[in-house]
């Protein structure tokens, strides 16, 4: 995930908006107050899903250095969080390849870190969603969706990534702390990782009727925030992964 440019919002009672991209396309500026409805949605796409072995195995192909243990908590937690928040497990697969090529540790230039290419924005959006800021910043249905699932679905024992650091939310290195957690922890990048996205497709679709598939291409665009062309080639890029993926022979028109 690159770094983003963020329109300046009052974000206690932010409404959600459109620009224009360079398909011409609109697309949804992020929001952090959810449809109570469509966060409950099933945005999973294709009717088969992979196993954990197909994710390894994908993982192999990509970047041989990850190592067997790393591949297959990637692997695990990609399976379980898909199936968690409803959303479509080639495309987190998909997604995390892009961002990372699988790699834990991966640092870009403009300092996103993890599989899933963590910047500050990205961290205060998906806190936001988990509650950390109250009802102001999300909807009080949405932080119990979240924090339902999370708990029931991912992991009981779960702990908040503010509540394992060692610094307040307001210090200056929180988001530098809660950055280095999530390199060290495959389970919360991901989480994370399908948080973000799942918000994104709530954004898209509560804005737009199409297709899941245009649902997912809109809001990979948000997901990467670049400007211009790059993030619909960013979009595609992770289509593209999918379909190297998938099992069948799959077409999209994007």
């Amino acid at each position: 995930m690159k770094k983003k440019t963020i329109i300046p919002l009052v974000l206690s009672f932010i409404t959600l908006s459109t620009l224009s991209i360079a398909s011409d396309e609109p697309v949804v500026l992020k929001g952090f107050r959810l449809n109570t409805n469509l966060v409950e949605k099933d945005f999973t796409m294709m009717s088969e899903s992979p196993t954990r072995n197909d994710i390894m195995n994908y993982i192999k192909k990509t970047n041989p250095r990850i190592n067997y243990e790393t591949s297959e908590a990637i692997a695990e937690n990609v399976i379980k969080v898909s199936e968690c928040f409803k959303i479509d497990p080639w495309i987190l697969t998909g997604l995390i390849k892009k961002e990372s090529t699988f790699n834990p540790k991966a640092i870009s230039p403009t300092n996103a870190v993890g599989l899933t290419q963590f910047t500050s924005a990205g961290i205060n959006e998906v806190n936001d969603q988990l509650g950390l800021k109250g009802t102001a910043y999300a909807s009080p249905d949405s932080i119990e969706y979240f924090n339902n699932k999370i708990k029931t679905c991912i992991d009981p024992t779960w702990k908040h990534a503010w509540d394992r650091v060692a610094v307040q939310k307001d210090d200056p290195e929180f988001i530098s702390e809660v950055k280095t957690l999530i390199m060290s922890d495959i389970e919360l990048a991901v989480t994370y990782g399908g948080i973000l996205l799942k918000t994104y497709l709530v954004v898209v679709d509560g804005k737009h009727d199409m297709r899941t598939s245009e649902i997912y291409f809109r809001a990979l665009q948000i997901y990467n925030g670049e400007p211009g062309n790059a993030k619909v080639e960013y979009a595609r890029a992770i289509f593209k992964n999918l379909k190297e993926m998938y099992p069948k022979k799959v077409n999209f028109n994007f």
